[in-house]
């Protein structure tokens, strides 16, 4: 399988600021929200920084060689990677990895852990920017149209379900509905596939006794205002404690209080209530812009793009971003129950890391190609130029 690098035209500054910015950002309060649980678990204050430094400095070689690889390779590459995910999400499953908190996500490669559910949800949207593509108006059917990408997030869902894991079932879903809508699925079929994946998604959390305890401890914050002690509802009102005593300009860096085992995971699923504490409202708000800048961005590459592979592959990546910062948030302000999502650039953490640079490198590398001059598409004012063939 022939790889050939080639120079992209221009690098698109528009996506590398905000990542580059938000990843320095990252290993300051990644460094501050870690340092006594490193200093208590591994005695060394810097465990956390220094192993978070080296997964940057791999995610940012893997989004410069990304970047130099023409995209329209992906469609060749496309059902090895989604079959090679679902290999390894199979292995999970069959012999199990890492844990927590009751949960097998990780395996075990040497001194490395890898994320299963992370390389899947970027095959998968690859294999479905491949497989809409190809569809072309065929997609308005829902036998010749959808069926195909629906049986496929439904095998990735199951197999990251097992681990159990609902919030990345959740995120792989949500993007792969969004992508659906954009190659122009009809709204009654998306509809029924969301009431199929909502009844899911209430099954899985009722036979999970840990799911069903942070819904109940998410509605009973909110409706009775009792805070468990136990843990349903405490890492909850410890994030919104955090973000409220940050005030307008934070305790300054270091300076939070939350992080000394007040807050459960503040240097990972948490960090934003450890910006918000330690850096206050401009500094939650300018984490905020910067993802906005970020997603606009993604989203213009994906209307500029010079195909319609180019444009779905663009949009899926972007959204996949997207509602992984979307869920994170939503979780650290109380907005839906605790789901473990990692925040995108700024949390501590391996395979999420290196994975999404890999895609900021694929953005980059569509943005090389972008034009300019063309008609424009209704979805985001680019030309799709649909191709036949099938599944």
């Amino acid at each position: 399988m022939n790889l050939a690098l080639t120079a992209p035209r221009r690098f698109d500054w528009g996506i590398l600021f905000p990542v580059v910015g938000l990843l320095a950002l990252g290993l300051v309060m990644v460094y501050s929200s870690s340092a006594v649980l490193g200093a208590d678990r591994y005695d060394s204050q810097y465990f956390f920084l220094k192993r978070q430094a080296l997964r940057v400095v791999i995610g940012l070689a893997l989004l410069l060689f990304l970047s130099r690889v023409d995209y329209h390779r992906y469609i060749a590459i496309a059902p090895w990677a989604l079959a090679g995910s679902v290999l390894l999400l199979a292995v999970l499953v069959l012999v199990g990895g890492a844990g927590v908190r009751g949960a097998n996500r990780w395996l075990n490669v040497a001194d490395f852990t890898l994320q299963p559910a992370e390389v899947a949800r970027v095959a998968c949207v690859i294999y479905l920017a491949r497989l809409l593509d190809r569809k072309g108006e065929r997609i308005r059917s829902f036998r010749d149209g959808i069926l195909a990408a629906v049986v496929i997030l439904g095998v990735l869902a199951i197999l990251i379900l097992k681990q159990p894991n609902l919030g990345s079932t959740i995120a792989l879903l949500v993007t792969g509905f969004l992508m659906l809508h954009l190659a122009g699925a009809r709204h009654r079929h998306l509809a029924a596939v969301v009431g199929v994946g909502a009844a899911l998604a209430v099954a899985v959390v009722l036979r999970h006794p840990y799911m069903l305890d942070r819904v109940q401890g998410w509605f009973s914050h909110w409706s009775t205002g009792v805070v468990d002690a136990q843990g349903k509802s405490w890492q909850l009102h410890q994030s919104i404690v955090a973000l409220g005593s940050g005030g307008i300009f934070g305790e300054g860096p270091g300076r939070g209080l939350q992080k000394f085992f007040f807050l459960p995971d503040p240097h990972t699923d948490f960090i934003y209530a450890v910006i918000g504490e330690e850096l206050g409202f401009v500094g939650a708000v300018l984490v905020l812009v910067a993802y906005v800048v970020l997603f606009l961005r993604g989203l213009r590459i994906a209307g500029k793009a010079p195909d319609r592979f180019g444009f779905l592959l663009a949009s899926g990546l972007t959204l996949s971003l997207a509602v992984y910062v979307g869920m994170n948030l939503s979780v650290v302000t109380g907005i839906i129950p605790t789901t473990g999502l990692p925040l995108p650039f700024l949390s501590y953490g391996g395979s999420a890391l290196v994975v999404n640079l890999g895609v900021v490198g694929v953005l980059l590398n569509i943005a090389s190609q972008m034009q300019t001059g063309i008609r424009t598409n209704p979805v985001f004012g680019s030309a799709a130029r649909r191709r036949p063939g099938g599944f």
